[in-house]
Parts: C-alpha cells; structure tokens; sequence
C-alpha cells in the first residue's frame, strides 16, 4: 500500500508555531464564520489556555476538510461551554462524569448574520484530563489535568495532535507522540502496551480509523490487539455495539468490518458473529429506499445491520442479539431478516394472499432488506407486496357483518381475512364478486 502523503510539510518556526500562522491554515477548512467562532470561543477563555485537538487536527494535515471540531481547555469545560451559552447562545449537554459539555449552537447567532460560510452544529467541549482505569475494560476515573496529560490519555498517536489557540502559544502544534509521523507513514499506532488492556473498544476503533484513512496498524499495535482479544469479552454489549453502529457508518464499513473478521476481534465479540462474503456484498453503497417502501424515517445504519446478520442463522442472531443489548425493534428487525432470508426458497412459492401474511409478521424493513438480496422472482414478489398488496383491504368490514347479523366472535377475523386473500390472489376482482363471496361465508358461519 502507498503510504498517504501531507498535502504539504507544516512548517514551524523556532517556537513550534505553524507557519505563516494558524490562521492561514485554518482558512481552507473552515468558513469565515466558522474561523470568526473559533478566534471568538479563544477569546472567551481569557488566560485559560485553550486547543484545538484531535479529529479536526489529524484531518487538517491529511487535508480532508471537516467541521468537527474538538476542543480542549486546562479548566472546567462545563463551566467554560455555560458562559459561551450565555454570551452566544444554543444549548449545552453536559457529562459531568467526564468533564465534559457539547455546545449545540444556535442556527445563526446575531453577531454572525453578516460573516458568510457554513457553521458546525455543535462543538466537542473538553476539560483537560487524567484518566485512570480501576480495572481493565471499566469506564475511567477522570481528574483535571494539563494539556500533555490529556494527549497521553488519548487513543492514537494520530489523534494526540493539538493546535494552541490562544495566548502567546497560538498556533502551536503539540506533537509528543509522533502523531505527524505516523500520519506520513499512514499508520495507527497506540500510546502504550496496556492501551487495548484500559479500553478494549479501541481494538474496534484502531481498525475503524485504518479503513477510513487507509492507513494500517503499526506493528507493535497489530500485536498488542491479538495478546489482548480477550479483553472484548469483558466490554458490556452497549459498548460493543456502539462502535459497531459506528462503524457502518463508514464509506468503508466493507473494509472495516473485514478487518475486524480477518483479525478474530467478531468471533471474540461472540463465536457465532461473523461477516460473511454474501454480507459484504450486500453492504456496497446502495440508494435510499424507493418511496413505496414508506421507510424514509428507518435508520440506514439498522438496515446495513439486517443486511449484514441477515446472512448468519437466526438462532446466531438471536444471541448476537442478547451480547449486544439489542433494544426490542432492533431485535425484531434483524431477527425478523434472519428468518425470512432463511425461508426465502419458500415464500417465493407462497401464493399472494399467504405471502402478505407471512410478511406482515415481520417489521416492513426486515422485508425490505430481504428485497434487496432475494433476487428473481422473489423480488418481483417483494415489490408489489410494499406497492400494493400490503395496502389491500376487503370492501366489507365489521361494522357490515354485524349488520348482517353476524355475531361478535373469531368468525370476524376469519371472514374478513378469506376476503382479503380473494383480492390478493385475484378470486374476487369486484365488489359483487366480493358480495357473492360474503354471502357464501356467512352461511358457513351459520349466521
């Protein structure tokens, strides 16, 4: 693999300042209002020094444009994102266990309405911290710290790259652990040896960042991940899952989610998980669901996941379900698009009316992802199910056999269902030909 080059060398001045300034490197990523929010965000932290970090850093250098911004002040972060509130406006979300806020902005505060270019909707607001870990794969302890402790925290050397933003230091970079090295080099490199042992979901993250850059692992790290695989099995499934939804959210999830099958960290996640061929296949960048589906609000990354277990037997992904804390909807999707690609050979010779009522058990989108895998006929059966059969109704209702003097009861339900499947399967193609059929019920229903 050719190793990415930086679109140009940072050059630095004796003091480590980025030259010509921070400022003219700032000006290709960022908008107008976007860089006047920065300057006036530094402004606010007054003598409390104040960085840009991570995410935003490494990406600036690989010179992928982005409007993520994290950043970091040696103070109190909450305390500092209430006063920006309060001189600037939007919401704030606080995590007071971590010490850290996110400042929702508003749409387009007062003072930029003249300032051009696009704004983030919110930014990453962090306290400069120290983390130490109680036991291996437990959530940190944090305690308020200077910069270079919250760059040793951090996961990879990458992402410990920080820009001073303000003070006599602006626009200096901080590079104490070869960040910049390892992006020329196109390597994803931890901090240290017990890195994977702290926090075992950066097993998931390393090879998340190495499908997106298109980087690899270096190897001491590509070591590190397989001595300490079995750190996963200590991770609760909510934490799992969480940086597997991540991951699907990437252009390269196929990459991604074959790195972490090549690697054993999914057999480790659970022995029944896996990502097969048929998955990655399925997986390729697709459009969004025609508007007869009727799914714009389904969550696309729920989709990719029904269109990845789908393929696994659905006793495996009702446990792949249990180890990962699926919420009951998600639970029924997949399990759902597990069992109907199991009995996809059966439901193609199903009639129309026992088809709709196979389908009906299932959520529209467990249906819907087996559409796009099923192929012919079944997927010509598929579509006219989310077209039009889903749709279809009898003429007649309840409020009409009782009419008929038909009592309450299961005949109800029995009557109205053999009407439908008239329709659906083209036994009653009008409303008197649905009359004759009514009639002919009735008297079997001893009315």
């Amino acid at each position: 693999m050719v190793s990415p080059r930086l679109p140009r060398e940072p050059r630095l001045d004796a003091a480590g300042r980025l030259q010509p300034s921070l400022s003219s490197w700032l000006r290709k990523p960022l908008s107008p209002a976007a860089r006047w929010l920065l300057d006036w965000i530094a402004a606010q932290a007054q003598d409390r020094s104040l960085y840009l970090v991570g995410g935003f850093v490494r990406d600036l250098f690989l010179a992928r444009p982005s409007l993520d911004l994290d950043v970091v002040i040696e103070g109190d972060a909450i305390q500092f994102g209430r006063k920006l509130v309060r001189q600037l406006g939007g919401d704030l979300q606080t995590h007071p266990a971590f010490r850290t806020a996110v400042w929702l902005l508003p749409q387009r505060p007062a003072q930029l309405a003249e300032i051009k270019g696009k704004l983030p909707t919110h930014i990453d607001l962090i306290s400069a911290r120290r983390e130490r870990y109680a036991r291996p794969a437990a959530l940190p302890q944090v305690e308020l710290a200077d910069l270079a402790a919250d760059q040793a925290r951090r996961d990879f050397s990458i992402n410990t790259l920080a820009l001073s933003l303000n003070g006599e230091q602006a626009g200096r970079l901080y590079d104490p652990f070869g960040g910049l090295a390892d992006l020329r080099g196109g390597l994803v490199r931890t901090l240290h040896t017990q890195s994977f042992v702290d926090d075992p979901t950066r097993m998931l993250r390393a090879l998340r960042f190495a499908g997106r850059l298109g980087f690899r692992l270096a190897a001491p790290t590509r070591q590190e991940l397989a001595r300490h695989l079995s750190a996963l099995e200590r991770v609760s499934g909510e934490r799992i899952f969480h940086e597997i939804e991540l991951a699907l959210q990437e252009r390269s999830r196929v990459a991604v989610l074959q790195a972490m099958q090549r690697t054993g960290v999914l057999g480790t996640i659970h022995p029944l998980l896996s990502f097969p061929k048929q998955a990655a296949a399925a997986l390729q960048p697709c459009a969004k669901p025609p508007a007869y589906w009727g799914l714009s609000a389904e969550s696309a990354t729920r989709v990719d996941l029904a269109l990845w277990l789908m393929w696994l037997p659905p006793q495996a992904v009702e446990a792949i379900a249990e180890r990962l804390r699926f919420a009951g909807e998600l639970r029924q999707l997949t399990l759902g698009a597990a069992h109907l690609h199991s009995q996809r050979r059966r439901l193609a010779r199903l009639s129309p009316s026992a088809l709709v009522s196979h389908l009906e058990r299932q959520p529209l989108a467990a249906v819907y992802a087996l559409w796009l895998t099923a192929g012919s006929p079944l997927d010509t059966q598929l579509a006219r199910y989310a077209r039009r059969w889903r749709h279809v109704q009898p003429q007649a209702d309840g409020h009409a056999l009782r009419r008929r003097g038909l009592p309450p009861g299961p005949a109800y339900a029995h009557i109205l269902a053999r009407l439908r499947a008239g329709w659906l399967d083209g036994e009653v193609r009008s409303a008197r030909q649905e009359a004759a059929l009514l009639e002919e019920l009735l008297r079997e229903a001893g009315r």
